[in-house]
Order: C-alpha cells, then sequence, then structure tokens
C-alpha cells in the first residue's frame, strides 16, 4: 500500500513539473506540490495556469492600448 502512495505522489510531482514547464510556471514548485498533494493539486494548479494567463494577456492588452 505504501509502495503505490509513493508510486501515485512520484507521477504526479513529474506531471504537474511537466505540465508547469509548458504553462511557464515555476515548476519546482508545481512538483513538490504534485508530490506532497498527489492528484488534489489539480483544481489549485488549473486555477493558477489560468491566472498567470490572464496576468499575461492583460499586460500585452494594457500595452498595446497605450
Amino acid at each position: 500500500m505504501a509502495l503505490l502512495v509513493i508510486f501515485i505522489a512520484l507521477i504526479s510531482a513529474w506531471y504537474f513539473g511537466l505540465a508547469a514547464f509548458t504553462a511557464g510556471l515555476c515548476v519546482t514548485h508545481w512538483a513538490l506540490l504534485g508530490f506532497v498533494l498527489g492528484p488534489l493539486a489539480y483544481p489549485l494548479f488549473t486555477t493558477h495556469r489560468h491566472l498567470a494567463l490572464r496576468k499575461i494577456r492583460c499586460s500585452e492588452e494594457g500595452i498595446l492600448n497605450s
């Protein structure tokens, strides 16, 4: 049972690290959260990814409108 938990934690850390890299977020932060929280970190990750994307879009719109 403990081996299964460790395996899921490692897979989650790898997945969130890769997803954070493709989204442009801090890889070590999300890999660590993926290891600690496992799949429970997915809603938190998607929220942060959308907020980061919205922040970039708003800053670009402000630059283009000036």
